[in-house]
């Protein structure tokens, strides 16, 4: 159960860091030109995307946590990019409620004037 939860919770910090980490800033900048030099720039979204950094997250994580196989290390990577996807999203939806208070009423909105 430990080794999972380590899965988990590294898959995620590491794809959030590949991501949105500016330690990975110039590394992004790199294979994104790189990319577009050999005429495949939607291999540069692999630094771009919770999804697709997530997947091989996921297979790298699962190999090291959790086993050899490679079906397995497959389907740690499919998952990988789901808990990856689904923690970007819920950050930017506690982030969301955060910025910005929009009244819910009118009477709200009557109440500051």
């Amino acid at each position: 159960m430990v080794d999972f939860i380590l899965f988990v919770i590294s898959t995620i910090g590491m794809s959030h860091t590949i991501v949105d980490g500016s330690i990975f800033e110039k590394l992004r900048f790199y294979i994104k030109k790189y990319a577009e030099k050999l005429k495949i720039p939607h291999l540069g979204t692999i630094v771009e995307c919770y999804m697709c950094s997530g997947t091989w997250c996921g297979f790298f994580m699962g190999w090291v946590w959790l086993t050899n196989e490679p079906f397995k290390i497959f389907a740690c990577g499919c998952a990988g990019g789901f808990v990856s996807n689904l923690a970007a999203m819920f950050i930017n939806y506690i982030e969301s409620l955060t910025i910005i208070n929009l009244p819910q009423s009118a009477e709200e909105t009557n109440k500051d004037v």
